[in-house]
């Protein structure tokens, strides 16, 4: 493509007479002007994005440490304490690559913002027929103006699991591509439901059965307001159902019974799996909690004997195999539950921003 090369070059000499000079925001107007003569397929020249590199570094400077704690209270999920934080920086007026780093911890903030209150979450509803489920997304978005969602990469992951008196275990696994959040529109106050697909969650034969769904998404954005916003693995949420064998017990079991009856040694397999089936989901990390020093405490026989109703109760992807993997698993489950989790989350770069124009973002 043509573009005007002697008067870029003009504006990147003013720049670097102007940065030499001292005059630091100047060299910064200068040089995006410049910069924005530059065509969307060509990078700058060398000396502009070294021109562009040396700024940068001058003007995160005086921010490191607040972008840091910035950066530190996002991983947190500490969403208060990061919005005064980015409220002090925002208010010293950064400049060039300062101000785009403010600008994307801004739009990570407000992106968390509106997508929690856009009100998503999933439910399996019985159809009538034996063990069907129709499975719907639902969104009830607490906002003041419309919101466009543009996240084409999601998937709905369901998983289930049933298990008969002597241990037999009936497995399903499936990941189903959905479009459902590839051009959402949402309208202010305006609930909507969007079915998703249909599943099956038998029990016949079986104590206790379940299934559980969880939509998820590895990147997209959120417009709201003419501002794109980032939405990156992005959790839309998640629903269960538990069936029963219709001779059980009805209601519900406490973590505390739950524990008790490992403590005596879980004798009956049946009856353990009575009980995790009985637990409500909220409480099951407790009931694990109460009862790993008893599961612990069992010989290696007696976790493999057991190992049916663990499966059942944890679900997990990749269950241990043997007496020693639960072993390992109740030690670092522990050790992990005493630590404060840190989810790991993209965060704005660091360092300065050689571009092929101010135009596009990395």
């Amino acid at each position: 493509s043509e573009w005007n090369s002697a008067e870029f070059a003009r504006g990147v000499s003013l720049a670097a007479e102007l940065e030499r000079s001292g005059d630091l925001r100047g060299a910064r107007a200068e040089l995006d002007r410049a910069l924005a003569l530059v065509p969307q397929e060509r990078f700058a020249p060398a000396d502009a994005r070294a021109l562009d590199a040396r700024l940068a570094l001058v003007e995160v400077q005086p921010f490191e440490g607040l972008f840091d704690e910035l950066a530190g209270a996002l991983e947190r999920r500490e969403h208060d304490a990061a919005g005064r934080i980015l409220a002090r920086i925002e208010a010293r007026g950064p400049v060039g690559a300062a101000a785009r780093r403010a600008e994307g911890f801004r739009n990570i903030l407000d992106g968390r913002a509106t997508a929690s209150a856009l009100g998503l979450s999933l439910e399996a509803r019985a159809t009538g027929a034996e063990g069907e489920f129709e499975v719907l997304l639902r969104a009830n978005p607490q906002t003041e103006t419309a919101v466009h969602m543009r996240c084409p990469g999601a998937s709905l992951l369901f998983s289930s699991l049933g298990t008969s008196e002597t241990g037999i275990e009936s497995r399903a696994r499936r990941r189903v591509l959905t479009d459902a959040l590839a051009d959402l529109e949402l309208e202010p106050q305006v609930e909507v439901e969007i079915r998703l697909g249909t599943f099956y969650v038998p029990v016949r034969g079986l104590v206790a059965a379940r299934g559980r769904w969880e939509l998820i998404t590895l990147g997209g954005s959120i417009l709201r307001d003419g501002r794109e916003l980032p939405a990156n693995a992005f959790r839309a949420g998640e629903c269960e159902v538990l069936r029963l064998d219709p001779r059980l017990p009805v209601g519900e079991v406490a973590p505390e019974e739950f524990a008790a009856y490992v403590e005596r040694g879980a004798p009956s397999l049946p009856a353990l799996l009575e009980r995790a089936a009985r637990l409500a989901p909220s409480r099951r990390d407790e009931a694990l909690d109460r009862a790993t020093p008893g599961f612990l405490r069992l010989l290696p026989e007696d976790l493999e004997r057991l190992a049916p109703a663990l499966r059942f109760l944890t679900l997990l992807e990749d269950p241990p195999v043997d007496p020693a993997g639960w072993r390992t698993w109740f030690e670092e489950r522990a050790r992990a539950r005493a630590r404060a989790p840190r989810p790991k989350l993209d965060l704005p770069d660091s360092g300065s921003e050689a571009l092929r124009s101010p135009t596009q973002t990395p």
